[in-house]
């Protein structure tokens, strides 16, 4: 049977959190999900993990290249082995924490009709608006649930929860790897800005089914080096391991054979 959901996670050596990862999706998930990992040469106990997990496609990326590269590359891998009608690009960091989420995910999307995604964002990037643009953002933000891309020209787009149409998706050509910038944001601003109604989500309202801890592949790849950023990574680490929920899904190692 054809997925209706088809999730990519690039992974390299984030044991912990990719079995968290896996465990949640398939304890919260409604609509049976393929779930296709790229492991980018990990070397290590994760693809031993990931090699025993059924019911997941692994895919082991064995060409060498690092940080954002590896990310990109694995992303194509997976379109390429994508079945779903719906791909959804996800972090090995990113954690769901809500039952049904992938339903509720995919009806806000089909709410409107025509649209083929939705993803998160990060920050107006005018970095010289006025102080009080700034401050109208902020509680704006804050307060609304989303809006649609054909409304807003100045935003960061992020990928740790970025859904699209396969369809739309195959039909642009678009390859990840070779492109310039961030990867969720490359392809919005060439393919998707102010030509195909986008969900925008507010981080607040991702926020209440997906845990992000962030940087967790960075620091493993040893890309990262700014102390703020380790003690800001450690202090969501510790945060979410605190959780009853994630104890109980370390705890639940049946899920790996579901």
């Amino acid at each position: 049977m054809t997925p209706i959901l088809s999730i990519i996670i690039p992974q390299y050596k984030t044991l912990e959190l990719i079995r968290l990862c896996i465990r949640a999706i398939k304890q919260f998930s409604v609509l049976n999900p393929e779930i296709i990992v790229i492991d980018n040469n990990s070397c290590d106990a994760s693809i031993d993990y990931l090699r025993q997990v059924k019911n997941i496609t692994l895919i082991e990326n064995k060409r060498k290249c690092n940080g954002v590269d590896a990310h990109k590359l694995a992303l194509d891998l997976g379109i390429n082995k994508a079945r779903g009608k719906w791909i959804l690009f996800f972090h090995s960091d990113s954690i769901v924490l809500k039952k049904s989420w992938d339903k509720d995910l995919l009806d806000l999307t089909k709410k409107t009709s025509g649209t083929i995604g939705a993803t998160t964002i990060y920050r107006d990037i005018n970095r010289f608006a006025p102080w009080y643009t700034k401050l109208l953002r902020y509680f704006k933000e804050r307060n609304s649930f989303f809006n649609y891309s054909l409304d807003v020209t100045n935003k960061k787009i992020m990928s740790y929860c970025f859904l699209i149409e396969r369809k739309f998706l195959l039909k642009t050509k678009y390859e990840f790897y070779g492109s310039q910038g961030d990867v969720g944001d490359s392809l919005y601003q060439h393919h998707i800005k102010n030509k195909k109604p986008f969900i925008l989500l507010g981080r607040n309202m991702l926020n209440r089914f997906i845990w992000h801890t962030s940087n967790a592949t960075s620091l493993a790849a040893g890309l990262m080096s700014d102390q703020k950023s380790k003690e800001k990574f450690i202090k969501k680490r510790n945060q979410l391991l605190s959780s009853d929920i994630i104890i109980g899904l370390l705890q639940n190692k049946a899920l790996d054979k579901r």
